[in-house]
């Protein structure tokens, strides 16, 4: 069993070890960012920080056995204002009719285009590789307790939210689509860019063009790269459709990787969480199914996946080992969504 809970500073060595594997600008990969990082999600789960672009929730999968963190994943509450926009790449088509040759032709284009005024974001989401073949599943955990969080706490967060999934690398993770733009606009590689943008995002207002970019002009590797999905990413990208968001024919200017979103009203988790008392019990009937189970009090967050029977009425039968998990005790309140 895992124990989905709140990051802190003494999973920092293990953070990013797990960090380092992802290599992505969502998670820190530096001690001293690291440390900020988690400072911050502390503020954040306490509810110490009201601006929504200073707040970010950090969790974790700890297997409950060896106390080992397996896996972790991260809600950025607002991604985008008007100090550090939220920019992307809009995928748009020109159709052009010609009545002398009696024929049209539809060009796709992108286009950058910006908001000041942004969504809140899940990111970061990494599983130890030896922790994926798992029956447990600590990713699908992960991914979904991010939406129950969210979903106890509306006011917390954005009406939109987004999740930038990372697209195929080059062998020496570079990126396709950089080289061929990017770096021809900014003079940059594409790690220099990945990490400038993390501080200052003002070079890519200033550098990249206005004008539309017609993607026929790219060569057909780079066109087959647009808003493709990585390996490594379409098991995150298969939980995402499932909690109910779609592509949003918007992709990331640096890495051309594709954004999933939806209103967070429509997500799937968000319309069937409920909160119910806990009875002491087992149940094995082929009714069973699994549900994510939460608790927050003064000892933080955490939440355990658990296989029982759907709630009746007000009340969910739990294990004596999800109970012990928990940290709860027979008739505490717990917020439940059942897992896909």
């Amino acid at each position: 069993m895992f124990l989905l809970r709140e990051a802190r500073p003494r999973d920092k060595r293990r953070l990013l070890e797990l960090a380092r594997m992802l290599d992505s600008v969502n998670m820190p990969t530096r001690a001293g960012e690291m440390d900020a990082a988690l400072r911050r999600s502390e503020s954040s789960f306490r509810g110490r920080i009201r601006d929504r672009a200073r707040t970010l929730y950090m969790f974790c999968a700890e297997e409950l056995n060896s106390r080992r963190v397996a896996g972790v994943a991260m809600i950025i509450a607002k991604h985008g204002t008007p100090a550090s926009p939220h920019y992307y790449l809009q995928i748009d088509s020109d159709e052009r009719y010609s009545h002398t040759l009696r024929r049209m032709f539809r060009h796709p284009f992108l286009r950058l285009r910006y908001s000041m005024d942004g969504p809140t974001e899940v990111g970061g989401l990494i599983v130890d590789p030896e922790s994926r073949r798992l029956p447990e599943k600590a990713g699908k955990q992960l991914s979904w307790v991010r939406f129950l969080y969210i979903a106890k706490h509306r006011r917390r967060f954005e009406n939109r939210i987004i999740a930038e999934i990372m697209p195929p690398l080059t062998p020496d993770h570079g990126n396709l689509f950089w080289d061929h733009y990017g770096r021809r606009m900014t003079g940059l590689s594409f790690q220099e860019a990945d990490r400038l943008s993390i501080y200052d995002k003002e070079f890519i207002r200033a550098l990249f063009p206005d004008a539309p970019l017609y993607t026929f002009l790219l060569p057909e590797e780079v066109r087959s790269f647009l808003g493709a999905v990585g390996e490594q990413s379409r098991g995150a990208v298969r939980l995402l459709e499932q909690a109910g968001l779609r592509f949003l024919d918007q992709i990331d200017p640096f890495d051309a990787g594709p954004y999933y979103g939806a209103l967070i009203a429509d997500l799937e988790p968000v319309k069937a969480i409920g909160s119910y008392r806990v009875v002491p019990g087992t149940v094995s009937t082929p009714a069973d199914r699994s549900f994510l189970v939460a608790r927050e009090d003064r000892g933080g967050f955490r939440a355990v996946m658990v296989t029982t029977a759907a709630p009746q009425g007000r009340q969910i039968v739990l294990s004596g080992e999800a109970i012990a998990a928990l940290g709860i005790g027979e008739g505490a309140i717990v917020d439940v969504v059942p897992l896909p």
